[in-house]
């Protein structure tokens, strides 16, 4: 069985983010042998999250996943959106963690985009 990668995404005040991170790094300085093996984005509040992870921007996720577009280019085609929208919104979701990018040169560079997990988990602090 193939085990899912996942991306969790925390809600979660400034205190709480630095907290986790404080004991992240005592990991880390006391060369513990526990990995910090997951992948995690944070935000401030429900309302950011809603303002970065649109449903146009969620589609481009599932499309990157489940499509493998071999280009920006190719995925604005298949999402019947303009390469310099799509373009904007991959840039973001890459500066946020959501992408990577990987640049191949054929006749020109090409950019892939790509996402490594098949889920997102939402947890919020209460």
């Amino acid at each position: 069985m193939i085990k899912s990668k996942e991306l969790k995404i925390y809600i979660e005040d400034t205190n709480q983010f630095k907290k986790k991170m404080k004991k992240e790094l005592n990991y880390i300085n006391n060369n513990k042998t526990k990995k910090i093996k997951e992948d995690s984005i944070s935000f401030q509040s429900l309302e950011q999250l809603r303002t970065f992870l649109t449903p146009k921007r969620i589609e481009l996720l599932r499309t990157i996943r489940h499509k493998e577009p071999k280009s920006i280019y190719e995925l604005a085609k298949i999402v019947n959106r303009t390469t310099e929208n799509v373009n904007t919104d991959v840039k973001l979701l890459k500066n946020l963690g959501f992408v990577k990018l990987k640049k191949v040169e054929e006749n020109r560079i090409k950019v892939i985009p790509m996402v490594s997990y098949d889920k997102m988990t939402l947890e919020i602090d209460v």
